[in-house]
């Protein structure tokens, strides 16, 4: 289910992120054409989703901004989150 995404978790999201998580999230996008790439690192299948992506997903938790949400909702709306992370302006 696509869900409501406040400018408050976005905003929460990209400071979290941080500078690392910001250029590793750009670089996803940019070499491999989306967030939650699945890509080798090392002969070995590094699935974004279930590795960094947890990571967004846990912090989404955290925040208590996504009270109503169910865990399919944190899955299905992650990317939309730090895709909009990534949008955003610094203030």
């Amino acid at each position: 289910m696509i869900r409501h995404i406040s400018d408050e978790l976005v905003k929460k999201v990209r400071k979290w992120l941080g500078k690392d998580g910001l250029e590793f999230f750009e670089w996803c996008l940019k070499e491999h054409g989306r967030i939650d790439a699945v890509y080798m690192k090392e002969g070995i299948p590094y699935p974004v989703h279930f590795r960094d992506g947890m990571s967004v997903r846990n912090y989404m938790r955290y925040t208590r901004l996504c009270k109503k949400w169910y865990d399919h909702d944190f899955d299905d709306n992650w990317v939309r989150v730090v895709q909009k992370a990534l949008n955003l302006k610094e203030e």
